[in-house]
């Protein structure tokens, strides 16, 4: 029998540990020590200051107490006004604004033709002005150049020679809507007194002031 002669294995290069096995090796898993909080000095001060930092405090709670009792009595005073303003407006007597008398005082509650139109809503607000819609509410266009023809030398050399009728190919157009001047009392010409409430969900008006 003849000898066995040993055949010599390849060596096999050790693996490369993927990233994900790096990144789980780097990580560190004791908890990090939480930092002391700082310590805040406190200053012993003179009669004078004392005075000022109570009051500061005391005004401060007053402020946050008046400030939600103008909220909550502004909120019931725009509900007020509102239902008022509606009933004068379906029957052609629409004002802008009111005056409310208290026991002791008198608040003014100003409303301004300004509103608040997402563009997506268009077609919601098309359903309910119909015919209206044209008259009542104004597009505003705003034309840019798209992004990608800055990164493209061969689009930007097209564009110098020839825009034409390829004029969509290079611009975007983006369409804002907005009310005409006398929307606040025209739209009661426009719509159902059952129609107001979903109109207002597309065209939001300002807050009034409260004076």
């Amino acid at each position: 029998m003849g000898a066995v002669v040993a055949i010599k294995q390849p060596q096999l290069k050790p693996k490369a540990p993927s990233f994900g096995e790096a990144l789980e090796k780097a990580a560190t898993t004791e908890p990090k020590a939480k930092g002391k909080k700082a310590t805040m000095p406190t200053l012993e001060a003179t009669p004078e200051v004392k005075q000022a930092v109570d009051e500061y405090q005391e005004a401060k709670a007053a402020f946050k107490m008046a400030e939600a009792t103008m909220n909550h009595n502004g909120e019931l005073l725009m509900d007020f006004v509102r239902v008022a303003q509606d009933a004068a407006g379906f029957v052609g007597r629409y004002q802008g604004s009111y005056a409310v008398m208290g026991n002791k005082h008198q608040a003014k509650v100003i409303y301004a033709n300004k509103y608040s139109i997402n563009s997506e809503d268009e077609g919601e607000m098309v359903a309910i002005l119909g015919e209206n819609f044209d008259t009542l509410i104004e597009k505003k266009f705003s034309v840019k150049l798209k992004a990608a023809v800055f990164e493209d030398e061969a689009l930007q050399a097209e564009l110098m020679g020839l825009v034409g009728e390829r004029f969509a190919d290079f611009f975007e157009t983006e369409v804002k809507l907005g009310v005409c001047e006398d929307f606040s009392r025209l739209v009661y010409q426009a719509v159902q007194p059952e129609q107001l409430d979903t109109l207002r969900t597309f065209a939001r008006q300002y807050k009034p002031s409260i004076r």
